[in-house]
This record gives structure tokens, C-alpha cells and sequence, in this order.
């Protein structure tokens, strides 16, 4: 690997470990999920992709209505050590400490920080 590669990636590493601390991850997605009904709804969130923003994270595609908390599990347990291209290139493993976004595709949202018990999706603006 070239020296300035490796010095960009261990960048954006940085970067992401910093935006892991104050907003939920794919770990504690996955967390939150296991701790909830199987057949509860959560609203709002659809499919999954590298998010505009920040390759390296993922998005959850906003949606008119609710999903199954055991579909969004799974559908966050095959995004686990997944390769997922980028926005305009490049390829991202996404793991526990990804961060979680929702937004259109191609468009850049809001931060995901908590499921509430009522199903809803708790979000907020970017610090950027």
C-alpha cells in the first residue's frame, strides 16, 4: 500500500471511530434489536447502502411505514463484515462500529441515535 494511501485510510478510520461515539452504530443497532419483539414494527427504515456522506458508514433508506424488527435484524446481521461500494467508488467493510445514517440515496441525512420503545427512529443533524 502506498504511504499517503494508508495515511487516508487510517484518517477516515479516525474519523469514523469519532462519529461511532456519538451516534448508533450497526453494533448497537443489532443490539437494540435482539432486545425488542421479534414482531414489533420500527418505522421508517428500509434498505441499507454506503451512505453519501461518509463511505465508510451506512444509510438506512427512509420509507412510508414499518418493517418487522426480525427483517431489519437480519438485514443488519448480512451487513456485517459486508463489502459495500461507495457513492462514487471504493469498496467499505462494514462491522460493529459503523455508523448509522438515514438518508435518500445519493443524498446526505441524518445521524441515527436510538430506536425508541414505541418503534420510532430517533435522529439528529450532523456536527459538520
Amino acid at each position: 500500500m502506498e504511504p499517503l494511501q494508508a495515511m487516508v485510510d487510517g484518517m477516515i478510520a479516525q474519523w469514523q471511530r469519532e462519529r461511532a461515539k456519538t451516534q448508533m452504530t450497526l453494533g448497537k443497532m443489532i443490539g437494540a434489536l435482539e432486545a425488542m419483539p421479534e414482531a414489533m414494527e420500527i418505522d421508517g427504515l428500509g434498505e441499507l447502502y454506503s451512505y453519501r456522506g461518509y463511505y465508510s458508514d451506512l444509510a438506512f433508506e427512509p420509507i412510508e411505514g414499518k418493517r418487522l424488527v426480525s427483517d431489519l435484524l437480519a438485514q443488519c446481521w448480512a451487513a456485517m463484515g459486508k463489502v459495500f461500494t461507495g457513492y462514487k467508488g471504493g469498496e467499505f467493510v462494514m462491522g460493529a462500529l459503523t455508523p448509522l445514517w438515514l438518508a435518500y440515496y445519493g443524498d446526505c441525512g441524518k445521524k441515527i441515535m436510538a430506536i425508541k420503545p414505541d418503534g420510532t427512529v430517533k435522529t439528529a443533524d450532523d456536527d459538520v
